[in-house]
């Protein structure tokens, strides 16, 4: 079964530029914050400060809803941004991942692993776009997805521990339907990068 994404979803350029103007984009300043909270995402989980953690997390999440926001309001969308954003997706939800299977917490250490091997290998095609065709390529619905539904299900296990009342099994579920775009995700990203590398190759 074959998910082909728009091609207008995609975003690519012959040619990699970033001026030192994009560093002030608001669109860049907010990626660049949610990388900031990378390492507080993963003390508080680590050392169980749930409350300061959930709050890291929400502004993680919050900072990724705007950034894309203000790029197509603003007309700020640059090259820049176009590595700031999944890069910074990539760290925050593998730091909380990572800090929960640290813990010995109820998160699967198997769904941890489809996560860094889905991460590694956009993280390596991309690489490969890169260095043979001089692309990038930006997060596509499927990606965005992802980032989104496994936010809500990294969000679940943090509130179990303060709110053991919340409804059975449901961080498991949520992190399932998150596992499904993943996979989703991964297959969209692939074929359109094989594409991408197949139309260079004949040119």
């Amino acid at each position: 079964m074959a998910f082909k994404a728009p091609i207008h979803q995609f975003t690519e350029t012959q040619s990699i530029q970033i001026a030192p103007r994009d560093f002030f984009y608001i669109s860049n300043i907010l990626s660049v914050s949610r990388l900031l909270t990378v390492p507080f995402i993963f003390y508080f989980i680590y050392q169980k400060q749930w409350i300061y953690a959930i709050i890291c997390g929400s502004i993680a999440v919050i900072t990724d809803l705007l950034d894309g926001f203000f790029a197509r309001r603003l007309k700020q969308s640059t090259e820049l941004g176009l590595i700031l954003d999944p890069v910074a997706d990539k760290l925050a939800l593998s730091a909380a991942v990572f800090a929960l299977v640290l813990l010995k917490s109820t998160f699967p250490v198997w769904a941890f692993f489809v996560i860094v091997v889905r991460d590694v290998s956009i993280v390596i095609g991309n690489g490969i776009l890169v260095y043979k065709a001089k692309m990038i390529t930006r997060s596509n619905l499927w990606g965005k997805c992802t980032s989104f539904f496994l936010s809500i299900a990294i969000m679940f296990y943090l509130l179990r521990p303060i709110r053991p009342r919340l409804p059975e099994n449901i961080e498991f579920y949520s992190l399932c339907l998150a596992l499904v775009f993943v996979v989703i995700s991964t297959v969209s990203y692939a074929q359109h990068m094989l594409r991408v590398l197949k139309t260079y190759s004949q040119r």
